[in-house]
């Protein structure tokens, strides 16, 4: 189904900009991507509902409802300073129980680029399952998917697990601190575990690192400490 939307004061224009609010995502059950890419790989996915573009496109399916829109109308629904002409409308996707052998947790990371480079990153390194404790920012934010590359659709995760259930189940947790620490070089990797990474300001917090079986830190000089992408991905890496 093709129809053509050249108001700003469409009902279903207002409605996708409201998509830019997370609480309203969370009630309608849906969220947006825009560009190309993120587009393709909300398809292999599943979760696309509709699409809003500057001018048909013929890979969508017949199935899926296509708005061709204005440029203004266009402007209104989308974030970016520079959009690509393209919006999909897509389901939330479903919290997903880990079931792989190492796990990424994410201990209240709130800035919404630093949690996007980290999903980006994790999907990058085999770390296929994401853990996100409730104060971390919503991966549905703007600048987390635009971050992120897609990788939200790639990975399996959730928001509903907690490290002493992941813990009864095997996992050995090694939490990311400077304080009681030892050598990421030193780490002997377990054969399952849950790798902690924590707030932009204070770390990982004082609950997680009571039921830690091991600290781990980065040996770096000449400055206090790596943000916490970087030091994610060097840790992913190095524990891949």
């Amino acid at each position: 189904m093709i129809k053509e939307i050249k108001s700003r004061q469409n009902e279903l224009i207002k409605e996708v900009t409201k998509l830019n609010s997370s609480s309203y995502r969370k009630k309608a059950g849906i969220f947006k991507v825009e560009g190309f890419h993120m587009l393709e790989m909300a398809f292999k996915a599943k979760v696309v509902t509709k699409v809003f573009s500057l001018e048909k496109l013929e890979e969508i399916d017949e199935k899926i409802p296509q708005y061709i829109v204005s440029k203004e109308v266009m402007e209104k629904i989308t974030e970016t300073k520079s959009p690509q002409g393209v919006v999909a409308v897509c389901n939330l996707l479903p919290n997903k129980t880990p079931m792989n052998n190492k796990v990424l947790y994410l201990d209240g990371v709130s800035d919404p680029g630093n949690l996007g480079t980290i999903l980006r990153t994790a999907l990058a390194f085999g770390f296929k399952d994401v853990v996100l404790s409730k104060e971390c920012c919503s991966i549905y934010n703007d600048k987390v998917l635009q971050a992120s590359q897609g990788s939200i659709f790639s990975l399996n995760i959730s928001n509903e697990f907690d490290l002493v259930e992941l813990k009864k189940k095997g996992y050995k947790i090694l939490a990311t601190e400077i304080k009681g620490s030892i050598d990421l070089e030193s780490v002997k990797k377990p054969e399952k575990f849950v790798l902690v990474l924590g707030n932009e300001a204070h770390g990982v917090s004082e609950d997680v690192l009571k039921i830690a079986d091991q600290r781990i830190r980065i040996d770096i000089s000449d400055i206090e400490s790596l943000n916490v992408a970087i030091a994610g991905a060097i840790s992913m890496y190095h524990l891949k």
